[in-house]
């Protein structure tokens, strides 16, 4: 069963290619069922796939959600309980993923977060859930972009611009709109390419890129791997364009606060800096 704390274990598995790049995992329940799920704060909509306990669900409508390469559509049902840790719903809708592809998991999406304030350690592997932080003041906290499906947006200054980012944990590497890197070419040296999975299951050859120091909440992020794709597709379905997604190899460089429900956000520690 899942723990009563006030925080969840975070199960990062990483790339068999790229050993910065990682996938987030959290194990809860549905039902009293143990499920793994993946941390996907760049998912709207919360998912479980299709299997014999979640196939006794009549269908409560569709969803159809855009990936970065694809989109997808599947039933929604509504289950009787959801645990992950502290956070406990009841009567909870769910997308019921129909996908049989190896990139398809169960994941957490922002409806599950977004009441929430989330202080993701990565040093530590856990995320704490409305804890008491007697630090709490002393974080800096910026104002917090959410959209209408409550993607989490902060600012990226990269050479001469500002860039609107998704904080996407369910992204193992940090994606770049290609065309923000013609904009931008001096701050992107190209390196190489590597296969893709978006969260449609889509797969896709895309460039790799080292992105020169970027300041993210006032601090300074050194050079790093990041994956080049068209992104104009999914900016196409969303209220607020993107030029980044951050995913795990940026993440990972801090421990973050992301407090959904009065929409701010902090820095609490940049990691690897002396």
């Amino acid at each position: 069963m899942a723990s009563r704390t006030n925080e969840f274990t975070l199960i990062i598995k990483h790339d068999d290619e790229d050993v910065e790049a990682a996938e987030l995992f959290v194990d809860g329940t549905i039902g009293g069922r143990l499920y793994r799920f993946r941390l996907d704060t760049g998912a709207a909509r919360s998912s479980v796939m299709f299997d014999d306990y979640t196939s006794g669900f009549g269908s409560d409508g569709t969803s159809t959600s855009s990936g970065v390469f694809a989109n997808s559509s599947d039933d929604l049902i509504i289950v009787p309980n959801i645990d992950i840790g502290p956070i406990v719903k009841y009567n909870f809708t769910l997308v019921r993923a129909a996908g049989r592809d190896p990139g398809i998991s169960n994941l957490i999406g922002m409806d599950l977060l977004k009441d929430f304030r989330c202080h993701f350690l990565f040093d530590e592997n856990r995320v704490l859930i409305d804890a008491n932080d007697d630090l709490d003041a002393g974080y800096g906290f910026q104002e917090l972009l959410l959209d209408n499906t409550f993607h989490p947006y902060v600012d990226v200054r990269c050479g001469a611009s500002n860039a609107k980012a998704v904080w996407d944990t369910g992204a193992s590497i940090t994606i770049v709109d290609s065309t923000f890197i013609e904009r931008e070419p001096a701050s992107f040296q190209e390196d190489g390419s590597t296969s893709g999975t978006d969260s449609t299951g889509v797969k896709m050859e895309t460039r790799m890129f080292i992105m020169a120091a970027a300041v993210i909440g006032d601090h300074v992020f050194p050079p790093h791997r990041v994956a080049a794709v068209d992104l104009s597709h999914v900016n196409s379905t969303i209220q607020v364009p993107m030029d980044l997604i951050l995913g795990y190899t940026t993440l990972s460089k801090a421990n973050w606060v992301f407090d959904f429900a009065r929409q701010r956000w902090a820095l609490s520690k940049q990691l690897g800096v002396s």
